[in-house]
């Protein structure tokens, strides 16, 4: 190892980490993460089912029903005795979330018949437009029949989640009353009515503690970290490349580069940037242990909690630093031999490419990490990084196939080191005109 090579590293870290940007920017990301959860928990409030709904009833039987469903259901939410209603706020207890939404969602029977039907529907109408009305239904023969009821609101796009809601009061009502039809107690069906659900664990005679319940958590882990690695590839990889450029348009370089091998300024701006970067993770990791009471405790081990698995955790590091190195040579590589961000913008989207592909797959490499395409994506370097810490953090997939991602990435990591290296000791010193994706190869092939 050249000896110079810590001093470099040294100085792109404190390059990095004195600035007001880099302390501005790791303060101000978990600041307006938080500010998004909370706008997230007002935004889920605003789904409240709410406003005065008509109903005109013309079979005589389900209106009454309707809103029997409507206070059982509700009540039964507040019990917990069911699933929480998508209409409910998650942030508020469950008691006082349906004493809000009865307050709020409010049935008003109007009385019709079928020659004064024309005449109410004009009304009803007129009152929606005016906005006195949120919504007006006509439950009819079909509605016992077939089960479709008419549900006329000012736009057909809007209010869809309290739709579904008075969809299942409705359907509900509508099949006791043709129970009584067919003699039989409508009691039976609430007694008789079962939510089955799936007790998923995995195929193993000993128990893991891996259960279905934790579905949700585990897929929040892993898309965190997914695009943690991914936003830090893009990110850093950018600081790489904006590096070079400002030592060479600042002629920096040329002084520099007098007492230290290109190469070893290459490796040293890619390590210190990368230490700056794992700088900005630690004091989120420490922000988030500081805030969040629950975590901690859970963390020492005080409070039950969802566990992150060890593997999961070394999986996301690996890929994280080889992901990193990978994709910083390329950007230091494509950056040496230009002038300006914009000159080499056109090549960084080559990397950058894939990185976009493994973003928009990442969910079926979650949802079938067995799957052709996601096995696939996980073999194949440039993808590597992302795919297969996602397949690893769901399903630990054979073995030989993360041998053979990991043999792959190496062997590349080292063939764009190699390039990058040829690239950049020619590039850094070259200024004027800009050179062509040939030029780059023959540069990478010539340089002593």
């Amino acid at each position: 190892m050249d000896p110079k090579l810590p001093i470099v590293i040294r100085r792109e870290y404190l390059q990095h980490v004195r600035t007001k940007a880099f302390w501005i920017s790791t303060i101000l990301i978990p600041a307006l993460t938080g500010v998004f959860i909370v706008v997230q928990v007002l935004l889920n409030r605003s789904l409240d089912a709410k406003g005065k709904i008509a109903v005109v009833d013309l079979t005589g039987r389900l209106y009454d029903s309707l809103v029997s469903e409507k206070r059982a259901r509700v009540a039964d939410d507040a019990k917990g005795g069911s699933a929480p209603s998508p209409a409910t706020s998650p942030a508020a207890a469950p008691a006082k979330a349906a004493e809000k939404l009865r307050e709020a969602l409010e049935f008003s029977k109007v009385e019709a018949t079928r020659e004064t039907l024309p005449e109410v529907r004009k009304r009803l109408n007129a009152e929606v437009q005016a906005e006195k009305l949120k919504a007006w239904m006509l439950l009819d023969a079909g509605t016992l029949e077939k089960g479709i009821a008419e549900y006329r609101a000012k736009s057909v796009k809007s209010d869809f989640i309290m739709r579904q809601q008075i969809t299942g009061w409705l359907s509900r009502a509508a099949t006791k009353e043709r129970l009584k039809d067919k003699g039989v107690d409508p009691a039976v069906y609430d007694a008789a009515r079962v939510r089955a659900d799936l007790d998923v664990r995995e195929a193993r005679d000993v128990e893991t503690g891996e259960t279905g319940k934790n579905v949700g958590f585990n897929l929040a882990v892993s898309a965190i970290f997914f695009f943690l690695i991914y936003g830090s590839l893009f990110a850093w990889g950018a600081a790489v490349m904006r590096g070079v450029l400002e030592e060479k348009n600042n002629r920096i370089v040329e002084v520099v580069i007098s007492s230290v091998r290109p190469t070893t300024l290459m490796l040293g701006n890619i390590l210190g940037i990368g230490l700056a970067g794992l700088t900005q993770y630690a004091v989120w990791t420490s922000l988030a242990l500081v805030l969040s009471a629950p975590g901690a405790m859970a963390l020492l081990g005080y409070v039950e909690a969802p566990r992150i698995p060890l593997h999961v955790i070394g999986a996301f590091v690996l890929f994280f630093v080889l992901g990193y190195f990978l994709y910083a040579s390329l950007y230091a590589a494509f950056a040496a031999p230009f002038n300006t961000e914009a000159e080499a913008q056109q090549f960084i989207m080559i990397p950058m490419a894939f990185l976009i592909i493994a973003a928009t797959t990442w969910f079926f490499a979650f949802n079938s990490p067995d799957g052709a395409l996601a096995t696939i994506l996980s073999i194949v370097p440039f993808t590597a990084p992302l795919i297969m810490f996602m397949r690893i953090s769901v399903q630990t997939p054979p073995l030989w196939q993360i041998a053979l991602s990991l043999t792959l990435l190496l062997l590349t990591i080292w063939g764009v080191a190699w390039f990058a290296g040829r690239v950049y000791r020619v590039g850094i010193l070259m200024y004027g005109k800009k050179p062509t994706l040939p030029e780059i190869f023959r540069w990478a092939r010539a340089a002593n």
